[in-house]
């Protein structure tokens, strides 16, 4: 077996391999999402360039698995985008994918995570072999767009403005501590394909929906509302303004989103839309000595 670098030779055999493989359960890593579409846009989004954080595996000059890495020094974290293996001896591949991949996460990094199918038992194997303590399970719901229950919302809801951002701020750290972007990284993503809508009463933050196109997919990435205005249903006008501009896009095949597996009351608020749960992923994460 020889381990090396992906370079740009070796891109297009990276995204055919992971597109064959991670549409299968025993199988899925949760980053790279099911289908072309969604690997590419993965693989566009990783600030770590493809060729320094991704290594693949070969045997006889056939490929057999992949492993990468990517990081954000803002929030002190890497993602493990793996291991996808497809081999007899996959712990043995696995240990020394990540024996290669691990020098190219940046110093000063204190955390890192790994995101896979709940019925991918080789990574969870993986995960508890290397000491990474899991975390709660998630369901991802799409949402086709033959298949959206279109909702009237609410007119309170605005798109982003400056002096909302304090508290902006406010609730997104309350309501998503250490997660993936931070309040301000969220603004400074807003273009035309990245919307942050607000719901306000007055001066007063309601609760927020930042969502995104890429490609033929949305995605809500995050959706919240302050705990005092809850049940007055405007987390279904924000998540009906949200729906209603990413399928605005001709594009737009199907939405996204990942929820807690055990709330059930923001699952039955996304089924009265159309959105089916296609799998339940469960996360790992890990503190590392720097």
């Amino acid at each position: 077996m020889k381990i090396i670098p992906c370079g740009d030779e070796h891109i297009e055999e990276l995204v055919a391999f992971i597109v064959r493989l991670n549409d299968e359960p025993s199988n899925h890593i949760a980053f790279f999402g099911v289908g072309e579409a969604d690997v590419r846009s993965a693989l566009d989004e990783c600030v770590i360039p493809i060729s320094e954080g991704f290594r693949l595996a070969n045997e006889n000059e056939k490929l057999i698995g992949i492993f990468g890495v990517d990081a954000d020094p803002e929030i002190s974290r890497a993602w493990l985008l793996g291991p996808i293996i497809e081999h007899a001896q996959w712990q043995k591949i696995a240990d020394e994918l990540f024996s290669t991949i691990l020098p190219m996460i940046p110093e000063g990094i204190r955390e890192q995570e790994i995101f896979c199918d709940v019925n991918n038992t080789h990574v969870r194997s993986f995960a508890e072999k290397h000491h990474f303590p899991p975390r709660a399970e998630t369901a991802i719901f799409s949402l086709d767009r033959k298949t959206y229950i279109k909702q009237s919302a609410s007119s309170n809801i605005i798109d982003f403005q400056e002096s909302y951002f304090a508290p902006f701020e406010t609730l997104h750290n309350e309501l998503f501590p250490n997660t993936y972007y931070t309040a301000r990284q969220i603004v400074e993503k807003i273009d035309d394909q990245h919307r942050l809508l607000l719901a306000v009463e007055g001066e007063r933050l309601l609760g927020y929906h930042f969502c995104k196109i890429e490609s033929e997919s949305g995605y809500v990435d995050f959706i919240g509302m302050d705990s005092s205005a809850r049940g007055r249903g405007i987390g279904a006008s924000l998540l009906a303004s949200g729906l209603d501009w990413m399928f605005a896009s001709p594009t737009t095949a199907r939405v996204n989103l990942t929820v807690n597996a055990d709330n059930d009351s923001a699952q039955n608020l996304y089924k009265k839309f159309g959105f089916v749960c296609e799998r339940i992923t469960i996360g790992f994460r890990k503190t590392v000595n720097v």
